[in-house]
């Protein structure tokens, strides 16, 4: 794959007299041919256009030593021949628009920024950009991902372009994620309760209601990137909105969400509660309110289920099941309650710090490890939770997961198994690995709150 340099922002540039087509090589070796046209000196980065007449910015620190003198001896011919004045911060209107919660993910300083914050380095970005190249490379022809259980991998991949930043109106991706979320809008259409699943008929089990949940995540990061000046497609608001309807309607009495239905997946009359299940359902609950979508019963619906986390706090102050050799328990699901209870009711909780020290006291005894206990699942929720907590908990399980994940990269952007120690946690799944895998390295600008 040609290596791919990270479009910073679309520029309508000045045109000024034709510099030379050459390569440009980054401290990594990594090559680009490209044309220099200016300098953003705002964000120190060199301005060029690609043989495709696409434009870029390349940051100043990452050329190399030969490349930064050429940049500046060029630079000073410009400047010495009335060429362009430096471009300053209007260079990326759109981030303007985004409210403090997507800042974070706008721009390649502002995620530097936060990676940095928790121990990470720069090698994240460059491995967040080849696994977004992986997921395009690797997009079926209807738009989906993955061979089964497609919304929910669909979903997933979504999530991971969101994650970064990326949004329709992207010269890289933008069609990606076009086909992507059309693809959801087709299944939404498809069923008759507009379920995410092509996997929504009653007594089949219970992947449709991960699917759904999975799936209105994406779709509610498409409208809260579309409210705040994103381009709008059609039928992904109404998609989300149908979404959360059915999420709200197929809650049972105990404020989660479980499955066994006859005529759908989900099943709302039933008194039980499934935590791995309504993990993933909070998150959308979360999404539907910043996206500003009016929708009969949503407060009532993250009240409950507010209540169901807090009701579920064992004595030791995980959620979930207090038998570390069952199925699912609260080692495996707290992280996933957690940042459910801090993103519908806030930081804090006194449920909250409880739970925070029981997790805390958790890796601290089991320090994350790819090769003894290799969780991804269970690291999606416990980053999650420490990202929006903050502190040293934070810095420390990101600095060694960020690290870890990385080294787990193949060139094509995916990524190898780890060897778990609880086998729901192993995501064999190859489009599910690396979706976990990219959402973890997202983690610190992706969940920041500000």
């Amino acid at each position: 794959m040609r290596p791919r340099w990270l479009l910073l922002s679309i520029l309508s540039l000045v045109s000024v007299e034709a510099g030379e087509m050459r390569f440009w090589t980054n401290t990594s070796g990594q090559l680009v041919e490209a044309e220099m046209t200016g300098v953003n000196t705002v964000r120190r980065a060199v301005q060029v256009k690609l043989k495709d007449g696409s434009t870029a910015e390349i940051a100043i620190e990452s050329l190399s030593p030969p490349d930064k003198d050429y940049a500046k001896q060029q630079w000073a011919l410009m400047q010495a021949a009335g060429g362009p004045a430096p471009a300053t911060a209007v260079a990326a209107p759109a981030a303007l628009k985004l409210p403090p919660r997507l800042q974070p993910r706008a721009t390649a300083d502002a995620r530097l920024a936060k990676v940095l914050e928790c121990g990470g380095t720069a090698e994240v970005e460059a491995a967040v950009i080849r696994s977004l190249d992986g997921f395009k490379a690797r997009q079926n022809a209807d738009g989906s991902w993955g061979r089964s259980n497609k919304a929910a991998m669909t979903g997933f991949a979504l999530q991971c372009f969101y994650g970064h930043g990326v949004t329709p109106d992207s010269a890289e991706h933008g069609d990606v994620i076009v086909k992507g979320l059309t693809y959801l809008t087709s299944v939404s259409k498809a069923n008759p309760h507009s379920m995410l699943s092509e996997n929504w008929v009653g007594g089949k089990g219970g992947a449709g209601t991960y699917e759904h949940a999975i799936a209105a995540k994406a779709l509610g990061e498409a409208c809260l990137f579309g409210r705040h000046g994103s381009k709008p497609l059609p039928g992904i608001r109404e998609a989300f909105e149908s979404a959360v309807k059915l999420i709200i309607a197929q809650q049972t009495s105990r404020g989660s969400w479980t499955y066994g239905g006859d005529v759908i997946a989900y099943r709302a009359d039933s008194n039980g509660a499934d935590l791995s299940l309504a993990n993933w359902h909070f998150l959308v609950l979360d999404l539907a309110r910043e996206s500003g979508v009016n929708i009969a019963g949503l407060d009532l619906c993250m009240q409950k289920a507010v209540r169901y986390i807090k009701d579920i706090q064992t004595k030791d102050g995980g959620f979930g099941g207090a038998n570390r050799d069952a199925h699912y328990n609260q080692w495996s699901l707290s992280g996933g309650a957690l940042a459910g209870l801090y993103l519908m009711e806030g930081t804090s909780a006194g449920e909250g710090r409880k739970a925070s020290k029981f997790l805390t006291d958790f890796l601290t005894a089991e320090p994350p490890d790819w090769n003894v206990n290799c969780n991804l699942y269970s690291w999606h929720g416990y980053a999650q939770a420490l990202c929006l907590e903050g502190g040293a908990a934070w810095k420390s399980f990101a600095s060694a997961v960020l690290r870890q994940t990385l080294a787990a990269q193949e060139p094509d952007g995916s990524f190898k198994r780890g060897r778990p120690n609880w086998p729901a946690s192993d995501a064999a799944d190859a489009t599910y690995r690396q979706a976990l895998c990219t959402l973890l390295l997202e983690t610190p600008y992706r969940c920041a709150l500000q």
